[in-house]
């Protein structure tokens, strides 16, 4: 999991630069990213919540995101339950420092009075790694939303704060770490709406003022990350005979929420048996990228008694196309969603 948070916050800080590439410099434009592990409608899954800002922004004091009406949310997970992982880059004074770690659930009861998010809540995660020897656990407080105005585009409610890397730390501890990119992964939390459509993930993020430990709601900023559901990757395959040898024409398509994909590439992968060929054994046999239907074709020989075909497709991260504010006044860097290793589903057998 490790492995796939790293990999995420690489795609998140892609379009970051994208973003800041045709910003004029600010002093706060954080960004949310989300992707889902399962793009099928109905289905819970496993979802990845990134955050990031540029390295010279002013620090995070609060963070809340919101997921999006129509997603189912359970939470009676019991205390201890590890929710998933955790992987980011943090700076202390002038310094980077990545770290890693879990999430995991802790006992509501234990954080009536933080004053972050004062009172009772359904459910406290907990993220935890250590910095420089030093273990630093970050709760987030989470509740399901019943109640306008909220309810008007969120299911859930995850809030977390931070310390100001401003204000010296109390004596015997390290300055407070300000976080410039944090990916962790939430299991058997939300399950996916039944209809097709885009649910835009919010996140509200407010900075300390700099130099204090005081935090600037002027300056508050939200970000959207859309996730388009269901993304399907079909394959299709065909018999063609030209003179004496045989070809198997296939054709991929890359559909996300009803519309085709344009400019995604689409690996053609084959092997001895249907097994093999949907397997990390395959071997690449051709690749193109998709048209603005979201398909691509590709023949390919036929050289044995017959062949096994199948489709791999990673769909990237991008910037959406607006910044539309809904909760605060200030909107920075909307983002598309991605999707890791999109299936074509069974390969498909071509007889020579």
């Amino acid at each position: 999991m490790t492995r796939t948070l790293r990999f995420f916050l690489s795609a998140g800080a892609g379009v970051s630069a994208l973003a800041f590439a045709g910003t004029a410099s600010a002093a706060y434009n954080p960004s949310l990213l989300i992707a889902g592990t399962s793009h099928v409608l109905s289905r819970g899954a496993p979802v990845v919540v990134g955050v990031g800002q540029g390295e010279n922004d002013d620090a995070t004091g609060v963070a809340t995101i919101y997921s999006p009406r129509g997603y189912g949310v359970a939470l009676r997970q019991p205390a201890g339950t590890t929710l998933g992982g955790l992987a980011g880059a943090v700076k202390v004074g002038g310094d980077r420092f990545n770290v890693d770690g879990t999430v995991k659930t802790d006992n509501p009861a234990n954080y009536v009075s933080n004053t972050c998010s004062p009172g009772m809540h359904e459910a406290v995660w907990v993220l935890e790694y250590t910095l420089a020897g030093n273990p630093i656990r970050v709760p987030i407080y989470v509740d399901r939303v019943t109640a306008a105005p909220e309810s008007a585009y969120a299911s859930a409610r995850m809030r977390f704060c931070l310390e100001s890397p401003y204000v010296p730390p109390p004596p015997g501890r390290q300055s407070a770490a300000s976080v410039v990119l944090m990916a962790f992964s939430i299991r058997s939390v939300f399950t996916n709406p039944g209809t097709r459509g885009s649910y835009p993930w919010n996140g509200v993020f407010v900075p300390y003022t700099p130099g204090t430990g005081t935090l600037n709601q002027a300056n508050a900023a939200q970000s959207s990350s859309f996730v388009r559901l269901p993304v399907r990757l079909t394959m299709s395959a065909k018999r063609q005979r030209r003179g004496s040898r045989t070809f198997a024409v296939v054709t991929a398509c890359v559909n996300e929420a009803g519309q085709g994909v344009r400019g995604i590439t689409v690996a053609f992968r084959s092997g001895a048996t249907a097994a093999t060929a949907n397997s990390s054994r395959a071997r690449r046999i051709a690749s193109g990228r998709t048209n603005a239907r979201g398909c691509v074709t590709r023949s390919v020989r036929v050289r044995g008694r017959n062949i096994y075909l199948s489709a791999l497709a990673s769909v990237p991260a991008r910037q959406a196309p607006r910044c539309q504010p809904t909760i605060v006044p200030r909107c920075f860097q909307p983002s598309i969603a991605p999707v890791f290793d999109l299936s074509g589903g069974r390969a498909k057998r071509v007889k020579r």
